[in-house]
């Protein structure tokens, strides 16, 4: 509806800005209505993508902020947790026609940019507006029918008096429970509305399907450079300088709200993640024009104090109440961070605007980086990994240039995220997105390193 007005009010803008613009007495108008028009095109981007249009009747799903029109199913009651009820709910289900509710889903997904965790988000917050007044047993089967029919391999448990979905990540999650179900990792979810939760209690398989278990693909929780479209509230606007580098920026509070409470993951996956590519590309070109004249160590000097001095420093219990690690832009929107979070900013940097390899490491308690220089004499504390010297950078000890460890941390003997670079597509060069290829252990530093 609101594309059609829109194209209504453009044709209409467009001819009227015609018939102005061949009057001379009302040219005065031009530049006025031309703003105008480029206003409302504005608007209307930003406003949203393309709006799946609904098939049957729909309901208004709260997505992040956002509202959301899907088609709706017929609900199916379901009688008990056991198997034979469970099963005849989703053979009931089967004989009706969600063919719409799915492609519905898959549009929204599709055109907002949304990765796996954040469809499983979407289902779930589907089957809560639709069966907000039915049982949990009704949410849970028709959440588990809906993503194996979306191709996911998630299964169904039971306790004594209520359903658990099982979800498989291709990624560790941390600070959540699991089973293990022939070989692999299934996370626990109860029902959001369900206050009463049981989660000590014992698990019983109590999967409808039996042919179609381990069909369907885990999910993945990284970002793999396919931005994040969905927009809500407002845009944050930042600037940072620290007397030598200068940055300036905007962060969506929506975008921001969508990530803050992800499922904590390895340190790896935050490395290997790119939330918004056009965010992080519009950094890139601020602060590369600024470190052209620099030598490699000049400038990862440059970055490095940036990284220090433009940020405060906060644990995330204390700013969060949890422990959590940012994705790169994150950083930009609390403005304040820990030691992984600057490593994790730092390595992105010195790897997209220098070309040079950096490692993650990581201390008990403490997380820096480590860079390999190629054109300039470095001295200070490293390691060496095959053949090559890794000078450490530490982001989180300020005032400290490249080459200067943490005294405590001088003798202890960290663990390295060995990475490589690959771009994220052909079309599309910066950032440079690396792939954790090993984790190895340093023996005895600063002799050679040997992998695991």
């Amino acid at each position: 509806m609101r594309l059609f007005l829109f194209g209504f009010f453009f044709i209409f803008a467009a001819d009227t800005f015609k018939y102005l613009i061949n009057m001379k007495s009302l040219r005065v108008f031009r530049p006025i209505l031309s703003a105008f028009i480029i206003w409302m095109a504005a608007v209307s981007v930003r406003a949203g993508d393309v709006a799946p249009a609904p098939q049957g009747d729909a309901i208004d799903v709260s997505f992040y902020g956002q509202t959301l029109s899907i088609d709706k199913v017929k609900p199916v009651e379901v009688k008990s947790v056991f198997n034979t009820d469970v099963s005849a709910a989703w053979n009931k289900y089967k004989k009706r026609d969600v063919a719409p509710v799915l492609a519905s889903l898959r549009s929204w997904s599709t055109n907002l940019g949304l990765n796996d965790w954040f469809v499983f988000q979407l289902v779930r917050n589907y089957v809560d507006v639709l069966l907000d007044n039915g049982t949990p047993m009704d949410r849970m089967v028709l959440e588990h029918y809906l993503l194996t029919s979306m191709g996911y391999d998630v299964r169904l448990a039971r306790t004594e008096r209520q359903l658990v979905l099982l979800v498989p990540f291709e990624q560790e999650v941390y600070e959540q429970d699991f089973v293990k179900v022939e070989g692999k990792d299934y996370y626990l979810y109860y029902d959001d509305l369900d206050a009463n939760q049981d989660e000590q209690s014992v698990l019983y398989p109590c999967d409808p399907s039996k042919k179609d278990l381990g069909k369907g693909h885990t999910l993945s929780l990284l970002f793999d450079g396919e931005p994040l479209k969905l927009r809500s509230g407002s845009d944050k606007y930042c600037e940072y300088d620290d007397g030598n580098l200068r940055l300036a920026c905007t962060v969506n509070e929506g975008v921001m709200e969508m990530l803050r409470n992800y499922p904590m993951m390895d340190l790896r996956c935050y490395v290997t993640s790119v939330v918004m590519p056009q965010f992080q590309d519009s950094i890139l070109g601020q602060i590369r024009p600024q470190l052209e004249d620099l030598s490699q160590c000049e400038a990862a000097n440059a970055l490095l104090h940036f990284v220090q001095y433009v940020f405060e420093y906060e644990n995330d219990k204390e700013l969060h109440g949890h422990e959590k690690v940012y994705f790169v832009e994150e950083n930009f929107y609390y403005d304040k961070n820990d030691c992984e979070d600057r490593s994790i900013l730092y390595a992105f940097l010195v790897r997209s605007l220098l070309d040079l390899d950096v490692q993650i490491v990581q201390y008990p308690g403490h997380e820096c980086t480590a860079v390999r220089f190629t054109d300039c004499s470095t001295y200070g504390n490293g390691y060496y990994l095959d053949g090559e010297f890794y000078l450490i950078c530490d982001p989180s000890y300020v005032g400290a240039s490249i080459g200067r460890c943490m005294p405590q941390y001088r003798s202890v003997q960290p663990q390295v995220y060995v990475m490589k670079t690959r771009t994220l597509s052909e079309a599309y060069q910066p950032p440079l997105r690396p792939s954790i290829d090993d984790i190895i252990t340093v023996p005895d530093l600063p002799k050679v390193l040997v992998a695991l």
